[in-house]
């Protein structure tokens, strides 16, 4: 989860240390172009899970009866399935993502499930050792005092389960990792499996070994100030420094690291069990970070805004089988939707018939060139982005409310189910799975443990009636007004919009993209969420 393609060393970064990523590219399929089209964390999951997109039809929402996921196309086969994970948000309570796996592992302690420890007494650790004094009086000139005790309050909900941590062995991905390797050693070597391991980490915080250990960290050994590990979400501008900015991406550089070590484990317990003659291994991202200003991100910390810019929408995805070409580098775009028809290509069982992605395989051994023109990627009610060979085009659907066309039917649904709700003294944006007048909700008076932790992740994780969030929790739902266009040769981290230099462009852009997502709607019976 929040792994950025560009901070891997086989994706070009060349100060990083990510040996076995690296190893594994040489050993398989690197695509260069993926793509997540339905951001962020449990929208994107959605589409691998079930092959098809979802930006024009559902946001945060969970599985229905019509989703048919790579798990039921197993069951009743002679296929062991599992999930091994950490990620909490497979686990909101009606979501169904975990349905249809034989075996299912969790691990406790991630954002959203802080109340498994909201009784345990912190002892030793201080929230605010972990904001630097400087951030603390920039973020309450701009935002007041209210968002800083709800970042206090976030921070001392994961001490509370962090105070126990002793070695990196003790940080979730490693745990998770275990598990992983644990169900390969026991799994009957007579059928097929198939295993889904899904680790959180490099996700925020972006605490690795040097914090909780006290240590210098490998990649900024000379800093001395604080360790922000929980950023303030929202724009950087008068409350981080460009010093303090560098120390925080470095921290999630040595995450990253920590995280291809334990990748590394689970690889080599794949060799030593002798799963590499007739297993596929896929390794994929949901989506990346922000981290700041220029290619960093845009001026943002964290995923505060329904950007689908490179930073948060260009993934890693590598892919490696037996007879496929080592070391291959494919140009074609990739997308989230591919993981299931992949997936199930692979096991032999078929692709279903509602799924939209396509198999990559065929790509990955040179069978066909590409299966598809261009790449999708966006927030559901927020923006849709195309990305071609030569540009990247990004749409406001936001705005589209003010507009005529852009699927009407579509953003007949969006008007119903983007609203702002204020809470806790700051704007959050929240998508409404059952839409629920604004008017109702303003009226209700806040109860005292409303601003904490438990509370906001209570109040996310269910469906019935509770509102779900969109991007980040104590964030505003912010974008641009005009739509813009990127030179993706020239300009590959979208710095600088050229839409006024080539509107022609713009508008064909735009075309092809209405046409694609219209087709789609089209496809689902005119039926969106």
């Amino acid at each position: 989860d929040s792994l950025r393609h560009d901070f891997i060393g086989c994706y070009g970064n060349d100060w990083i240390k990510t040996p076995n990523f690296d190893r594994f590219a040489r050993e398989g399929v690197l695509f260069e172009n993926a793509y997540t089209e339905n951001l962020p964390t449990v929208p994107c999951r959605r589409s691998m899970h079930t092959g098809r997109y979802g930006l024009p039809f559902n946001g945060w929402s969970p599985l229905t009866m019509e989703d048919t996921t790579i798990a039921d196309l197993c069951w009743g086969r002679p296929i062991d399935t599992a999930l091994i994970f950490d990620c909490p948000m497979y686990r909101q309570p009606k979501f169904g993502y975990t349905r249809g796996f034989d075996k299912v592992w969790f691990t406790h302690g991630h954002e959203m499930d802080h109340y498994f420890y909201e009784t345990d007494p912190l002892i030793h650790l201080k929230a605010s050792d972990y904001i630097s004094d400087s951030v603390i009086e920039g973020a309450t000139k701009e935002f007041g005092q209210a968002i800083i005790d709800n970042q206090l309050d976030e921070i001392n909900s994961y001490l509370k389960q962090r105070q126990y941590w002793k070695s990196p062995e003790d940080r979730y991905v490693a745990r998770t990792m275990k598990n992983a390797v644990k169900y390969l050693e026991q799994v009957d070597r007579n059928k097929q499996f198939y295993l889904w391991v899904d680790s959180f980490d490099p996700h925020e915080p972006w605490d690795p070994p040097s914090v909780f250990l006290k240590t210098q960290c490998p990649y900024d050994p000379d800093w001395t100030g604080k360790n922000d590990f929980m950023p303030f979400t929202g724009q950087v501008e008068g409350v981080y420094s460009e010093e303090i900015l560098h120390h925080i991406r470095m921290l999630y550089a040595e995450l990253v690291t920590l995280c291809d070590t334990w990748f590394g484990y689970l690889v080599d317990a794949v060799r030593r069990l002798g799963f590499e003659e007739n297993t596929m291994m896929l390794v994929v991202s949901d989506h990346g970070e922000h981290f700041g200003n220029g290619q960093w991100g845009h001026g943002i910390m964290r995923k505060v805004r329904p950007w689908p810019y490179e930073e948060l929408a260009h993934i890693p995805m590598m892919i490696r089988f037996p007879g496929c070409p080592a070391g291959k580098r494919v140009k074609a775009f990739a997308q989230s939707c591919d993981v299931a028809p992949t997936v199930c290509d692979w096991l032999g069982i078929g692709v279903h018939p509602s799924m939209d992605g396509k198999s990559l395989i065929p790509v990955a051994t040179g069978e066909v060139e590409s299966v598809r023109d261009f790449a999708l990627a966006g927030y559901f009610g927020a923006s849709a982005a195309l990305y071609t060979e030569k540009w990247s085009y990004v749409h406001w659907t936001k705005n589209e409310r003010k507009s005529t066309s852009f699927t009407r039917d579509y953003i007949k649904e969006l008007a119903k189910s983007s609203e702002y709700l204020t809470v806790g003294g700051g704007t959050r944006a929240l998508r409404f799975t059952e839409h629920i007048p604004l008017s109702s909700l303003e009226k209700k008076e806040e109860t005292p443990d409303s601003s904490t932790a438990y509370a906001r992740h209570k109040a996310a994780a269910t469906t019935d009636g509770a509102a779900q969030w969109t991007c980040t929790p104590n964030s505003t739902f912010v974008v641009p007004e005009n739509d813009e266009l990127y030179d993706r040769i020239n300009d590959p981290f979208q710095l600088h919009n050229v839409i006024d230099q080539y509107p022609g462009v713009a508008e064909d852009l735009y075309a092809q993209l209405q046409a694609f997502l219209d087709e789609l709607v089209a496809k689902r019976g005119g039926a969106a969420e």
